[in-house]
């Protein structure tokens, strides 16, 4: 059984940098080349696809974490979630006051905004739980 647990989150941690590796690219070519509407679309859904096989495997590498470590894990996401949403809904309403910065605050930046509160979640359930 540890071997299996082992290889399942081992297989998230390499989906997670499998779609770490299709995101940046895919955003670099849409950014700086010009493709036709076909070729930019399927260059924008490869990174979705890799994402969804990532979350798919991180699911399942959670369902075999013991109940401290899943608990870690389901404080982290709701942690993430929760500033995620606070920061969408602050961005909006400074929108409407005409006070935004996109350099900042762009929906290409909220990904990375995304992550960092994950692990700030995660950060603050482990040293909740002392591990």
């Amino acid at each position: 059984m540890e071997k299996s647990k082992k290889t399942v989150t081992l297989q998230s941690v390499i989906f997670a940098l499998i779609y770490g590796a299709t995101y940046l690219p895919a955003v670099w070519l849409l950014k700086h080349h010009v493709f036709a509407q076909p070729v930019s679309i399927i260059i924008a859904i490869v990174p979705v696809i890799t994402f969804s096989i990532f979350i798919f495997k991180y699911i399942k590498a959670i369902a075999v974490m013991d109940e401290v470590k899943q608990r870690i894990q389901f404080e982290a996401v709701v942690i993430g979630f929760s500033l995620t949403a606070m920061l969408m809904m602050v961005l909006f309403l400074l929108s409407l006051c005409g006070i935004s910065s996109p350099g900042w605050f762009g929906y290409s930046y909220l990904l990375c905004y995304c992550w960092l509160f994950y692990f700030i979640g995660w950060l603050i359930s482990i040293r909740k739980y002392g591990l």
